[in-house]
């Protein structure tokens, strides 16, 4: 779903029969989670893993849903953990289920160039730094 395009959530009742999601992978909950606590199925979460603010939410979303919200670093994960997902990743974009977008490949060498240009909310996709 493209958390660009307005009323992007209005598509997950239809996508799961009404229940709403179960999960929901936050990468900008300053913006977005008040509105995705509406969007849980009953017993959802959303999974924080970025966020550039303070956020107020309406804690009756949660308790309606008995849902919750989890904030989650990857420097917090454990060696074996770490080797889990890089090779859930590497199967993924082997198989095709993962695809990630490219906005752009910029050289290493400006890499404080690409740092900024992630930051703006009108990058669309990742940029990939070639040695």
């Amino acid at each position: 779903m493209n958390h660009h395009e307005d009323n992007h959530l209005d598509e997950i009742p239809r996508l799961t029969g009404g229940r709403g999601a179960d999960v929901i992978i936050e990468n900008l909950a300053n913006v977005n989670l008040g509105k995705d606590l509406g969007a849980l199925a009953t017993r959802g979460r959303v999974v924080v893993v970025g966020s550039r603010g303070e956020v107020t939410i309406d804690p009756r979303h949660l308790m309606m849903r008995d849902a919750e919200v989890r904030g989650m670093a990857l420097m917090n994960i454990s060696d074996r953990e770490r080797d889990s997902i890089h090779a859930a990743i590497h199967i993924g974009l082997e198989n095709g289920t993962l695809n990630p977008v490219v906005s752009r490949e910029m050289s290493l060498a400006d890499a404080a160039q690409a740092h900024h240009a992630v930051i703006e909310s009108s990058t669309h996709g990742k940029i990939v730094l070639i040695p």
